[in-house]
């Protein structure tokens, strides 16, 4: 059973999935979007609340259900899924690069910052916050958001291009916190032809964060890469920071 909630002030639809999924519960669901999709003008944030992980009912559910993603992922802005499934936790990182909407796991308790989160309208600024105070050969950043392309060719790539006139070997530090919400397909892109054209010009990267997928990301690629790369835990910006310098 599917429960849906509408509020039009925050441009936003709650959904809340309990016991076996039939195929009328995704159906239902469908309709609801496409109505107020219709009556509005306006795509809304969806909030997906799941206490434990969802069964469909059968075959046709399932059907059903991929039927609504098919007609929906390009469309929808955000998708929060909260629950406290390990399965539905690692969802964002498996379907973030294959459908336009952004997609963030929240546990049940945070289920306030889900809603804040789903409904907060996004504009076209830069991903990519700098940091300062470290040596001239290092570029220190967080990044909120969403990761596009436009953060790479506008913002890292021409800084790491500008850094080698005068550096023979450049840093990274590159911080991945709580507002993080992933890349586009067209940034993953950019992120790999970065790496490739300046493959031999990183001396050190050190990535910060307490994401697991960016974390296992980092341990199957580090042997990879030429250069020294090293992990830290969120809590340890500042021992980054002086591992960075030296």
């Amino acid at each position: 059973m599917i429960e849906t909630s509408i509020d039009r002030e925050n441009n936003l639809i709650i959904a809340t999935a309990r016991d076996m999924l039939s195929e009328a519960d995704f159906e239902n669901l469908s309709g609801t979007i496409n109505d107020y999709i219709n009556s509005t003008d306006r795509a809304p944030g969806i909030v997906l609340n799941a206490e434990g992980l969802p069964h469909w009912k059968n075959a046709a559910a399932l059907f059903a259900h991929l039927k609504l993603v098919r007609d929906h992922q390009n469309v929808l802005p955000k998708v929060a899924l909260v629950s406290d499934s390990t399965a539905l936790s690692v969802m964002p990182s498996l379907v973030d690069h294959f459908v336009k909407a952004k997609v963030r796991h929240f546990a049940q308790e945070d289920m306030s910052k889900a809603v804040e989160w789903a409904e907060t309208v996004d504009d076209d600024a830069s991903a990519i916050k700098m940091i300062g105070g470290l040596p001239a050969d290092v570029i220190a950043y967080e990044v909120t958001g969403t990761l596009s392309s436009h953060d790479y060719k506008d913002v890292l790539t021409p800084l790491v291009e500008e850094k080698l006139k005068t550096h023979d070997k450049i840093k990274i530090l590159a911080v991945f916190g709580d507002e993080f919400d992933g890349a586009t397909a067209s940034a993953l892109w950019d992120d790999a032809w970065l790496g490739l054209g300046h493959i031999a010009a990183f001396s050190k990267l050190a990535v910060v964060s307490d994401i697991d997928w960016i974390r296992h990301g980092c341990r199957i690629f580090g042997p990879l890469i030429p250069a020294q790369l090293h992990v830290f835990d969120m809590s340890a910006l500042d021992g980054a920071k002086e591992w960075i310098k030296s």
